[in-house]
């Protein structure tokens, strides 16, 4: 039974109370019952109520009055409940929908958590090789730093080396263009003895004139002097060289030219390094 029902019988009791009521005042009063019971409207006078007769006609029609509107509230109360019925059909019908799609949402979620996780995984496994590679990275940075440093020394000495190798070339195309003078110089004298009836052989081959200069530059085992051949030196010339009375080597003339002479070191007479600015002399005979 719905609440509305209940609340009609609830009125019902209610009236059926009242009923009783009524029946207990007449019981209890001491007037004419048929009096009581049958006096009209024109006929009540004033303190006194109307007769039962026609109380009991006032109360049926405020029954009939009731049970009418009971009978229109039980209908609204069907067509509500109809109406609520279908609201919760459709509820239990977006309910379902919904559950569904929960039901989805739910599989989607572990499947992206799964996903995650192995993305995670994979993270971890790429960390691990950034590390590794990275520890790679600085033990090649430290490796190229050692051989850039070893490029650069060997940069710096091929530089030294090219420097001494294009002084060396100077000295070497002074000496080819001392050799054609002197070859030249040579043929000219063997003409010139030859035409006074003489022989080259003839000379004194040791006659190198007493001579004193300067060392003007060095490169490795060749020597730069500040005489030439306008000083008396020839080609094969040995000189002594020394710095302040220290005895230092021999120097043996391999080009000349009129205001300069390039020679090179013998090893077994060194006695120390020659540098530029040191004295020459020719070697003195007993």
């Amino acid at each position: 039974m719905s609440i509305i029902g209940k609340i009609f019988v609830f009125a019902v009791f209610v009236m059926s109370l009242v009923f009783m009521s009524f029946a207990v005042a007449i019981y209890s009063s001491h007037t004419n019952w048929r009096e009581h019971v049958e006096r009209t409207a024109d006929q009540v006078q004033p303190g006194k109520p109307l007769g039962l007769k026609y109380q009991k006609q006032e109360v049926e029609k405020e029954r009939d009055k009731l049970k009418k509107e009971i009978k229109e509230l039980e209908q609204k109360v069907s067509v509500t409940e109809a109406g609520r019925d279908q609201v919760l059909a459709k509820l239990q019908i977006a309910l379902n929908e919904k559950s569904g799609e929960l039901d989805k949402l739910r599989e989607e979620k572990t499947k992206l958590e799964q996903g995650r996780q192995a993305e995670v995984t994979e993270l971890g496994t790429a960390r691990g090789e950034l590390e590794k590679a990275t520890a790679a990275v600085e033990e090649l940075r430290g490796k190229l730093r050692e051989e850039q440093e070893k490029v650069d020394k060997q940069v710096a000495l091929a530089g030294e080396l090219a420097g001494k190798l294009h002084e060396s070339e100077s000295f070497l195309e002074i000496a080819k263009e001392r050799k054609a003078q002197l070859e030249k110089q040579v043929a000219n004298a063997r003409l010139l003895l030859k035409q006074q009836g003489l022989s080259i052989d003839s000379l004194p081959k040791d006659s190198l004139p007493a001579i004193d200069g300067l060392v003007t530059a060095v490169a490795d085992d060749a020597v730069e002097l500040s005489l030439g051949g306008d000083d008396g030196l020839q080609m094969g010339h040995e000189l002594e060289v020394y710095r302040e009375g220290q005895y230092l080597g021999r120097v043996r003339v391999v080009s000349v030219k009129p205001d300069k002479s390039v020679a090179v070191v013998i090893k077994s007479f060194s006695r120390g390094m020659i540098q530029r600015g040191d004295r020459v002399a020719t070697r003195l005979k007993a």
